[in-house]
């Protein structure tokens, strides 16, 4: 396997340069605003985002490189925020009975589900459940879902190939964004048989992922990443 080398060999490629034990994250170029993603092998990225909670040099070295966790401008690490265990009682936020339609950036980002009320985010809705995702450390997320590798018998979870769950390609992501956005895109997907993830999982990447997907333009370089892993595990991509 050699998913690291021709990560590095993308034009939308730069080391970050961050000092050991982070020299292996990478960062993504994205043409359509100048921001990055942030990437790197699984468990790297992981002890990263647990650091953002309390390194304020780190949270800088993403200021400064333009790094970006999610879509929104308040998709921004929790630097010294006390964790909140859960939502609690609902508590209505500012914005609650705001209709955001007519505003959003569809060319940027298409709602999870565009044609369905309600026309706000909880969070905008709810601001304990604002303040309780605002507060969560940042998570690596899979860019090619290790369940879907796993079952197709190309990933172990104690391996130590670059296929591998510790070693996969991960993206640094809020935990809101990955888990109510990504994570309820792919939901469905991991309860697939191994035929149908294998007939269908490079179309389902590309839809998420590239440059004519369904949810955002700022994803493209992350379809260039998921193109290289499915490749290298043998599943061909358009």
């Amino acid at each position: 396997m050699e998913i690291w080398k021709c990560i590095g060999n993308l034009p939308s490629c730069e080391p970050s340069t961050l000092a050991p034990p982070y020299q292996r994250l990478r960062l993504m170029q994205i043409l359509e605003d100048g921001t990055r993603w942030l990437v790197g092998p699984y468990e790297e990225l992981t002890e990263f985002a647990k650091n953002l909670r309390h390194q304020e040099n780190l949270c800088g070295i993403l200021t400064s490189k333009k790094v970006r966790l999610g879509l929104r401008k308040n998709d921004v690490p929790p630097l010294h925020l006390e964790q909140q265990k859960a939502y609690g009682e609902y508590v209505r936020g500012a914005d609650h009975g705001m209709d955001f339609t007519a505003s959003r950036a569809r060319a940027v980002a298409v709602p999870f589900r565009a044609d369905k009320p309600p026309v706000n985010r909880i969070t905008d809705r709810n601001e304990n459940v604002e303040n309780f995702w605002r507060t969560q450390t940042p998570q690596s997320h899979h860019i090619v879902e290790f369940k879907h590798l796993e079952k197709l018998g190309v990933s172990n979870e104690k391996g130590n190939r670059e296929s591998d769950y510790l070693l996969l390609p991960a993206v640094l992501l809020t935990a809101g964004f990955h888990q109510r956005y990504i994570s309820s895109i792919l939901k469905h997907t991991h309860r697939w048989s191994p035929d149908k993830l294998r007939a269908e999982l490079a179309r389902t990447y590309y839809g998420l992922y590239g440059p004519e997907g369904r949810c955002s333009s700022l994803f493209p370089p992350l379809w260039q990443i998921s193109k290289i892993i499915l490749d290298e595990v043998g599943i061909g991509t358009p």
